[in-house]
């Protein structure tokens, strides 16, 4: 593990050299780094593999510059002015923006799109749907309406009919009654003619 941390530090080293001049300012940042890494329990390797898979993620996305990245842990400096907890620091200088990035965008944009106007057409069946169901819910009404009518109709004129052959019956028996009137008298008219 010292190794590792050897590495780490001659890389960032190489770095700061470039960067830092100030050999104790140096000095004093890989300590800070040790002793971070020490209380974070992070391994220069894992740093390491941590910023690759980083790089690895971001450079899908987006162009970098790979010789500038930089990826360390720092102190967080608390409100009083002392050193807090670690925090992973990225600076990870963008040089373009792919346009697969932009088309997965559009693309994403472009699904949403569709998958709202699929459930706006949807919503518009159901409701197309549902108004067709109200219609055909008041045409049956409407005919079983007409069927109750009709239904009623024929038994108030079937009621009629039965009405008119009893008044029929009562007619034709009354026309009977008077016939056998009319003959009872003519009969008897006729003894008292033959009588006299």
């Amino acid at each position: 593990m010292f190794e590792n941390i050897m590495k780490f530090f001659n890389k960032l080293r190489k770095k700061e050299e470039k960067t830092a001049p100030n050999s104790k300012e140096a000095a004093k940042e890989r300590l800070h780094l040790v002793l971070m890494q020490d209380r974070a329990n992070v391994s220069a390797d894992f740093l390491e593999l941590m910023k690759q898979e980083i790089i690895e993620v971001i450079k899908k996305y987006i162009d970098i510059d790979e010789g500038a990245i930089d990826v360390r842990l720092t102190n967080k400096e608390n409100e009083d002015g002392t050193n807090g907890a670690p925090a992973l620091y990225a600076n990870i200088p963008i040089l373009n923006i792919k346009n697969e990035a932009r088309k997965i965008e559009k693309k994403q944009e472009e699904e949403k799109e569709n998958k709202q106007e699929e459930n706006n057409n949807q919503k518009k069946e159901d409701e197309k749907e549902e108004k067709q169901n109200k219609q055909e819910e008041v045409k049956n009404d409407q005919q079983d309406n007409k069927t109750e009518e009709k239904s009623s109709d024929s038994k108030v004129n079937k009621e009629k009919l039965e009405d008119e052959e009893k008044n029929e019956d009562k007619e034709t028996d009354k026309k009977e009654e008077n016939i056998e009137t009319e003959n009872k008298e003519d009969i008897a008219g006729e003894k008292e003619t033959k009588e006299d």
